[in-house]
């Protein structure tokens, strides 16, 4: 998901929505008789207990579960998630379930990212190669294995690809997969609780048989988690485990990361996913289709790909826009509804958005410079204006926050979070500062 969230924090923000719209009789009819059991990237599966099933679920393929859709990618910032309603079992509700086991594969890898789903192209064929040589032999030539490119370009499910692959010929191995946040938070958690809880995450960590990291980028600058990671690293590769991470860039250019560690990850091979070309979009957006159950002309799938030809992940974004109005709004899938969704998400466009383009027109509506935006100068117009630019960098690309912040003269990604919660907040209580962020937005897409 493009933001990451628990089952149970997503499934509350959405009750909260459908309570404003329904109101508190069809909320208690329908809604909060269904109970959250699995989240993953595009799908949230609940059960619903036998006797109230056949209302629910009628009125949710009627009514409910569009809306459903439309919340989730609000909440989460851009990802489709469908709802799948199942009939519970008797004891299904009621069934504990276990304290957090040190390892879960279920819980810890997505497992439609596998090389099935996979679509090799020239742009990840390489490492897609690789990718496989490690799932069939960790802990050999490839030792550890860095995946690196792009937002949105499928580093993740390249890498998980791996674990799933080895788990379904090893069973019993032991892998764990987590995000360098992930990672963090586990090592800063056992800490706080003290000398028992530090030696079972160095035990969860440090005695894996494969061990996935995620956006190894943040590690920048946060010496002790680099310490520690430096440590984990070690006791992995001098018996033989495999590691692999997945990264924005090399990592001779993360910035303010410890040279033993850059040695240490560049002492195996490293591979770059390249944006995907015409065919293999083209492959990736059927491949999204078959799955789904879609019978969509190669002619329309030819048109999304043509026209969404930045990442991955935009494009599966366009996918499922389209997926949900043929689904949920009955409409053809003919080439004239995908121009419709196309036009909707802005794609269709003639200008490319950059940071630069950004920054130059918001620099224009407050006479103010590029260089004004990205100095250190704190007067409160600059300010504003380099909050906003910062705010419409954020919600119009992919680019990360890290990213964002060394465009605007090497903050760090914090006074990015920042800016863009700033201004969030100001446009939902000032119809003013909204249209203005809407006006500079068409401004941004269209030109003048």
């Amino acid at each position: 998901m493009t933001k990451p969230i628990t089952k149970e924090e997503l499934w509350s923000q959405v009750k909260a929505k459908f309570y404003q719209e329904l109101g508190p009789v069809s909320f208690e009819s329908f809604i909060e008789p269904l109970h959250p059991i699995k989240l993953d990237d595009s799908s949230f599966v609940f059960e619903v207990p036998e006797e109230d099933s056949a209302d629910i679920i009628e009125n949710w393929n009627k009514a409910f579960a569009m809306n459903f859709v439309q919340y989730a990618v609000e909440i989460t910032e851009g990802s489709f998630i469908k709802p799948e309603i199942k009939i519970a079992q008797p004891q299904a509700i009621k069934q504990e379930i276990p304290d957090n086991p040190a390892f879960r594969r279920e819980s810890d890898l997505n497992e439609h990212f596998t090389f099935e789903s996979w679509v090799v192209g020239s742009g990840n064929e390489q490492a897609t190669a690789i990718a496989r040589a490690v799932a069939e032999e960790p802990g050999t030539n490839w030792n550890p294995y860095l995946i690196f490119g792009g937002v949105g370009l499928g580093k993740t499910h390249l890498m998980q690809a791996i674990g799933n692959e080895y788990a379904k010929t090893h069973p019993q191995a032991r892998i764990k997969y987590a995000t360098t946040e992930d990672f963090t938070n586990d090592f800063t958690d056992s800490l706080r609780a003290g000398e028992g809880a530090t030696a079972t995450f160095k035990r969860d960590y440090r005695t894996v048989d494969l061990l996935l990291i995620d956006d190894i980028q943040f590690l920048s600058g946060k010496d002790k988690i680099q310490e520690e990671f430096f440590n984990t690293f070690n006791a992995l590769t001098k018996t033989g485990r495999q590691i692999v991470m997945t990264s924005d860039q090399l990592p001779k250019n993360i910035p303010d990361l410890q040279q033993r560690l850059t040695t240490r990850f560049e002492a195996g091979i490293s591979m770059d996913i390249l944006k995907p070309d015409l065919p293999t979009r083209v492959a990736i957006l059927q491949n999204k289709a078959e799955t789904d159950g879609l019978n969509i002309p190669r002619d329309v799938l030819e048109l999304i790909a043509e026209k969404v030809d930045n990442n991955v992940r935009s494009l599966e974004g366009a996918f499922h826009k389209f997926e949900a109005t043929l689904r949920f709004m009955n409409k053809p899938a003919t080439k004239e509804t995908a121009q419709q969704i196309l036009g909707d998400l802005n794609i269709n466009q003639g200008f490319d958005i950059t940071v630069e383009r950004i920054q130059q027109i918001v620099a224009d509506y407050y006479m103010q410079t590029i260089d004004d935006l990205k100095s250190s100068s704190r007067k409160k117009d600059l300010v504003n204006a380099r909050h906003i630019a910062m705010y419409l960098t954020r919600t119009l690309t992919n680019e990360s926050l890290p990213d964002i912040g060394r465009s605007f003269g090497g903050r760090d990604h914090s006074s990015v979070l920042h800016a863009t919660n700033k201004i969030t907040e100001k446009s939902e209580a000032d119809p003013r500062m909204k249209e203005m962020l809407d006006a500079l937005t068409d401004e941004i897409k269209n030109g003048k």
